[in-house]
Protein backbone atom coordinates (compact mmCIF):
# COMPACT_ATOMS: atom_id res chain seq x y z
CA UNK A 1 0.00 0.00 0.00
CA UNK A 2 1.47 3.42 -0.99
CA UNK A 3 0.92 6.50 1.39
CA UNK A 4 0.51 10.09 0.59
CA UNK A 5 1.48 11.73 3.48
CA UNK A 6 0.35 15.47 3.60
CA UNK A 7 2.22 18.00 6.12
CA UNK A 8 0.05 20.84 6.55
CA UNK A 9 0.97 23.87 9.09
CA UNK A 10 2.54 27.40 9.52
CA UNK A 11 5.63 28.58 7.72
CA UNK A 12 8.83 27.74 9.62
CA UNK A 13 6.80 24.88 11.90
CA UNK A 14 9.25 22.30 10.79
CA UNK A 15 7.13 20.93 8.34
CA UNK A 16 10.36 20.13 6.01
CA UNK A 17 12.39 18.64 8.77
CA UNK A 18 9.71 16.24 9.06
CA UNK A 19 9.54 15.57 5.68
CA UNK A 20 12.92 15.15 5.37
CA UNK A 21 12.90 12.58 8.10
CA UNK A 22 9.48 10.67 6.80
CA UNK A 23 11.22 10.48 3.15
CA UNK A 24 14.37 8.81 4.29
CA UNK A 25 12.84 6.13 7.15
CA UNK A 26 9.96 5.44 4.51
CA UNK A 27 12.40 5.61 1.05
CA UNK A 28 9.90 7.83 -0.42
CA UNK A 29 9.95 11.18 -2.46
CA UNK A 30 8.94 14.60 -1.06
CA UNK A 31 7.15 16.92 -3.19
CA UNK A 32 7.72 20.47 -2.24
CA UNK A 33 5.77 23.20 -3.88
CA UNK A 34 8.63 25.49 -2.06
CA UNK A 35 11.52 23.35 -4.49
CA UNK A 36 9.26 24.06 -7.57
CA UNK A 37 9.11 27.74 -6.82
CA UNK A 38 13.39 27.94 -6.10
CA UNK A 39 13.85 25.82 -9.64
CA UNK A 40 12.22 28.33 -11.69
CA UNK A 41 14.27 30.79 -9.62
CA UNK A 42 11.09 32.30 -7.79
CA UNK A 43 11.41 33.05 -3.98
CA UNK A 44 15.11 32.80 -3.60
CA UNK A 45 15.67 36.16 -1.57
CA UNK A 46 12.43 36.77 -0.10
CA UNK A 47 10.33 38.26 -2.61
CA UNK A 48 6.27 38.22 -2.39
CA UNK A 49 4.95 35.65 -5.11
CA UNK A 50 1.55 36.62 -6.60
CA UNK A 51 -1.57 34.28 -5.97
CA UNK A 52 -1.29 33.65 -9.81
CA UNK A 53 2.53 32.48 -9.52
CA UNK A 54 1.88 30.24 -6.61
CA UNK A 55 -1.51 28.55 -8.23
CA UNK A 56 0.77 27.58 -10.82
CA UNK A 57 3.40 26.51 -8.59
CA UNK A 58 0.81 24.05 -6.68
CA UNK A 59 -0.65 23.24 -9.86
CA UNK A 60 2.78 21.83 -11.17
CA UNK A 61 3.46 20.06 -7.38
CA UNK A 62 0.00 18.13 -7.80
CA UNK A 63 0.90 17.08 -11.33
CA UNK A 64 4.52 15.39 -10.08
CA UNK A 65 2.45 13.72 -7.03
CA UNK A 66 0.03 12.78 -9.23
CA UNK A 67 3.00 10.82 -11.25
CA UNK A 68 4.53 9.75 -8.57
CA UNK A 69 1.39 7.52 -6.88
CA UNK A 70 0.02 6.36 -9.95
CA UNK A 71 3.04 3.92 -10.12
CA UNK A 72 2.60 3.25 -6.88
CA UNK A 73 5.12 4.91 -5.43
CA UNK A 74 4.48 6.92 -1.83
CA UNK A 75 5.10 10.47 -1.20
CA UNK A 76 5.23 12.79 1.29
CA UNK A 77 3.65 16.29 0.04
CA UNK A 78 5.86 19.01 1.53
CA UNK A 79 3.05 22.24 1.84
CA UNK A 80 1.35 24.76 4.14
CA UNK A 81 -2.24 23.22 2.60
CA UNK A 82 -3.53 25.54 5.96
CA UNK A 83 -7.07 24.82 5.71
CA UNK A 84 -9.53 22.48 5.40
CA UNK A 85 -10.42 22.98 1.47
CA UNK A 86 -6.78 22.96 0.39
CA UNK A 87 -6.14 19.54 2.49
CA UNK A 88 -9.35 17.81 1.33
CA UNK A 89 -8.00 18.72 -2.05
CA UNK A 90 -4.80 16.88 -1.81
CA UNK A 91 -6.88 14.18 -0.16
CA UNK A 92 -8.81 13.56 -3.24
CA UNK A 93 -5.20 13.11 -5.22
CA UNK A 94 -4.31 10.57 -3.39
CA UNK A 95 -7.33 8.57 -3.25
CA UNK A 96 -7.74 9.30 -7.35
CA UNK A 97 -4.50 7.34 -7.53
CA UNK A 98 -4.77 4.64 -5.05
CA UNK A 99 -2.76 6.05 -2.27
CA UNK A 100 -4.27 6.64 1.41
CA UNK A 101 -3.52 10.29 2.35
CA UNK A 102 -2.46 10.66 5.69
CA UNK A 103 -3.00 14.64 6.64
CA UNK A 104 0.35 15.36 9.69
CA UNK A 105 -0.58 18.47 11.53
CA UNK A 106 2.91 20.59 12.90
CA UNK A 107 1.84 22.19 15.54
CA UNK A 108 3.68 25.23 16.38
CA UNK A 109 2.57 28.78 17.97
CA UNK A 110 2.65 31.74 15.76
CA UNK A 111 5.03 33.30 18.23
CA UNK A 112 7.45 30.37 18.08
CA UNK A 113 7.14 30.25 14.34
CA UNK A 114 7.80 33.77 13.69
CA UNK A 115 10.58 33.84 15.72
CA UNK A 116 11.94 31.05 13.36
CA UNK A 117 10.91 33.50 10.75
CA UNK A 118 13.30 36.14 12.44
CA UNK A 119 16.47 34.14 13.23
CA UNK A 120 16.09 32.58 9.28
CA UNK A 121 16.12 36.44 8.40
CA UNK A 122 19.33 36.74 9.83
CA UNK A 123 21.12 32.87 9.39
CA UNK A 124 19.50 32.41 6.06
CA UNK A 125 19.42 28.48 6.36
CA UNK A 126 16.73 28.26 4.47
CA UNK A 127 15.36 30.77 1.68
CA UNK A 128 13.76 34.13 2.67
CA UNK A 129 10.25 33.86 2.95
CA UNK A 130 8.31 37.44 2.73
CA UNK A 131 6.34 38.77 5.41
CA UNK A 132 3.25 38.71 3.78
CA UNK A 133 3.46 35.47 2.85
CA UNK A 134 4.30 34.46 6.39
CA UNK A 135 1.52 36.26 7.66
CA UNK A 136 -0.91 35.26 5.22
CA UNK A 137 -0.37 31.39 5.75
CA UNK A 138 -0.27 32.47 9.57
CA UNK A 139 -3.53 34.06 9.57
CA UNK A 140 -5.07 31.33 7.47
CA UNK A 141 -3.87 28.19 8.77
CA UNK A 142 -6.96 26.24 10.42
CA UNK A 143 -6.61 23.72 12.38
CA UNK A 144 -8.72 20.69 11.49
CA UNK A 145 -11.73 19.92 13.01
CA UNK A 146 -13.45 16.80 14.21
CA UNK A 147 -14.57 15.62 10.76
CA UNK A 148 -11.02 15.86 9.61
CA UNK A 149 -8.93 12.54 10.12
CA UNK A 150 -5.11 13.49 10.68
CA UNK A 151 -1.90 13.19 13.08
CA UNK A 152 -0.51 15.92 15.31
CA UNK A 153 3.50 16.38 15.65
CA UNK A 154 3.96 18.83 17.94
CA UNK A 155 7.37 20.72 16.70
CA UNK A 156 9.70 20.31 18.84
CA UNK A 157 9.39 16.46 19.28
CA UNK A 158 11.95 13.84 18.99
CA UNK A 159 11.16 13.05 15.40
CA UNK A 160 12.31 9.55 14.72
CA UNK A 161 10.71 8.41 17.96
CA UNK A 162 7.15 10.19 16.59
CA UNK A 163 7.71 8.00 12.86
CA UNK A 164 7.87 4.93 14.86
CA UNK A 165 4.93 5.50 16.95
CA UNK A 166 2.68 7.36 14.42
CA UNK A 167 3.33 5.91 10.81
CA UNK A 168 3.14 2.77 9.75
Amino acid sequence: MNYMYILSGMSFAGKSVLAHQISEAKHIEIIDPDDIAHEKGLGLHGEFLSDAVWQSIHHEAEDRARSLLYTGKGIVYDTTAFNKEQRDHLRKIANADGATPIVIIVSITREEAFKRWQENNISQHRSLVHIEDFQMCADAFTFPGDDEKYLVYHAGEDISSWIANNLT
